[in-house]
């Protein structure tokens, strides 16, 4: 079974496309979506209901108070594994299911990164991938929309955790557009408990990347088209916040310390 996970915050004017769009091409793929609406303050959970009347592979799991993008991913990674071993329990699900690995797709619910990627990360695991990601530093990759210094901080972070901890087979380390086979993030979360990402900024990406490759044999990237100009309101990512959590990062996997240290918050 194929699960997409969309942390949301106030993202109600963006989710409706980006929802036609999942399904559109994911069609032939058996798929659940996972909507975490993270105490937004706009219609995000309305849409994500109407949205549900008339799609019953959409769930929607509600955070009554903005946590941050770690929290979201965490809630949706847990709840995953709940309904995943229900659906296996299943017997009229077994054959299909057990035809293809149980995988998670994590994405921005801001539609600025396109569907048309999820049926290749999709590929790439049932072809043997462990962690996928879709990559704007691979050939064909490409990033529009972005200003300047938001281009300089992805390929800075990149540049900077490739040199103090390098991922064999990986470019791309912010990007949170990833496949991961769902027994890696099981893994994860009995290493590290439920909550594997403890950073409340947009450093929880490169975070859950450092905690999730140990236990991937192969990892590998796919091109990203990443459109930024279709993104709706501002950004929500604070810069000096989320450079301060890259140090800390790195403190951390020097020092082997992952829960001693508090974290830079939004």
């Amino acid at each position: 079974m194929l699960y997409i996970v969309l942390p949301a915050y106030n993202e109600a004017e963006a989710l409706p496309a980006l929802l036609d769009d999942i399904e559109q091409n994911c069609a032939p793929i058996p798929h659940q979506i996972v909507v975490i609406n993270d105490g937004s303050t706009d219609s995000t959970s309305d849409v994500v209901q109407n949205y549900a009347q008339t799609h019953k592979n959409i769930h929607n799991v509600n955070h009554d108070q903005n946590q941050g993008l770690g929290a979201a991913l965490n809630s949706g990674f847990q709840y995953v594994m709940n309904i995943n071993k229900l659906l296996s329990y299943q017997p009229e699900n077994y054959r299909q299911l057990n035809q293809v690995p149980d995988m998670v797709v994590t994405m921005d619910a801001d539609n600025t990164q396109p569907a048309d990627r999820i049926p290749l990360l999709y590929k790439e695991i049932c072809s043997g991938s462990d962690l996928v990601i879709a990559s704007r530093y691979v050939q064909g990759g490409e990033q529009h929309g972005l200003s300047i210094r938001r281009r300089g901080l992805s390929w800075g972070a990149g540049k900077f955790m490739h040199y103090f901890a390098p991922i064999p087979g990986v470019r791309d380390y912010s990007c949170g557009f990833r496949a991961y086979r769902l027994s890696i993030l099981t893994e994860g979360a009995r290493r590290y408990g439920p909550n594997i990402i403890k950073s409340r900024n947009f450093s929880g990406m490169v975070e859950l990347l450092l905690k999730i490759a140990p236990f991937a044999e192969l990892v590998t990237e796919i091109p990203l088209e990443l459109h930024y100009e279709r993104k709706k309101g501002v950004s929500k990512m604070r810069i000096r916040a989320t450079i301060w959590g890259y140090i800390l990062l790195i403190y951390q996997i020097k020092r082997q310390r992952w829960n001693r240290v508090k974290w830079a918050e939004e």
